[in-house]
């Protein structure tokens, strides 16, 4: 059987690992991205800073090994906040949903942390003061200019397009940034998102960190959920 056979058949279940989206149109269904698997057409991006300065923010990114201690890859995504004000995303297309139609989603995503819990930083804190958002648009999200060209909201503050689901900082973790240990944070109903899909079932869901803390941080993504459900 083809690949988007076996999609279809596991449309309202969970995918993983299919190249294509084939969503049933009348049932809720979960898609999982594991990125010890890869990319999985998810890509990295950063907004906030200026872009003629890239050098000096550090930024990183990329399907790499996982640091000391764990085995695998992640999507890691890293950079210095120059600006106080760096945004660093994942962002991906997803196709196959009833066209013109209201969804309601949900993100469960567990990423390595090296930021303990109440711990100093310039500007902010490196764990309390990185808060991660949970965004969708009908454009690919992107700098232009200086900003996302996505209404994403500031830092502690949802957007338009966009939710604060927490933040990175991890009890019982060093302040030196010596170590690092899983996050998991998982949308609940009031920062979960409604949109509508574009005319050919598709939008572009995001996730990443903005940060009030002046320093690096350097993040790996380990696994995406996405829950899509129709209203």
């Amino acid at each position: 059987m083809g690949a988007i056979g076996l999609c279809s058949l596991l449309s309202a279940m969970v995918l993983q690992g299919c190249n294509v989206d084939i969503i049933d149109p009348d049932k809720p269904v979960i898609l999982e991205y594991d990125f010890a698997q890869g990319q999985q057409n998810w890509q990295a991006g950063f907004a906030d800073y200026n872009a003629a300065q890239a050098d000096i923010f550090e930024l990183d990114s990329g399907v790499k090994t996982l640091p000391t201690g764990f085995t695998g890859t992640g999507y890691k995504v890293s950079g210095h906040n120059r600006s106080d004000d760096l945004f660093m995303f994942l962002k991906r297309r997803v196709t196959g949903l009833s066209p013109s139609t209201r969804y309601q989603a949900r993100l469960k995503v567990s990423f390595l942390s090296p930021a303990g819990t109440d711990c100093f930083g310039i500007g902010g804190a490196p764990g309390e003061s990185v808060y991660l958002h949970f965004g969708f648009a009908d454009i690919e999200p992107k700098q232009v200019g200086y900003p996302l060209n996505v209404a994403k909201g500031n830092q502690s503050q949802d957007g338009a397009n966009s939710k604060v689901q927490g933040n990175i900082a991890v009890k019982d973790l060093p302040c030196d940034g010596s170590k690092y240990q899983t996050k998991t944070l998982t949308s609940a109903t009031s920062n979960s998102l409604q949109f509508t899909t574009q005319s050919d079932g598709s939008i572009w869901l995001f996730t990443g960190t903005d940060s009030g803390f002046e320093g690096k941080t350097t993040l790996y993504y380990q696994k995406i959920e996405l829950e899509l459900k129709p209203l």
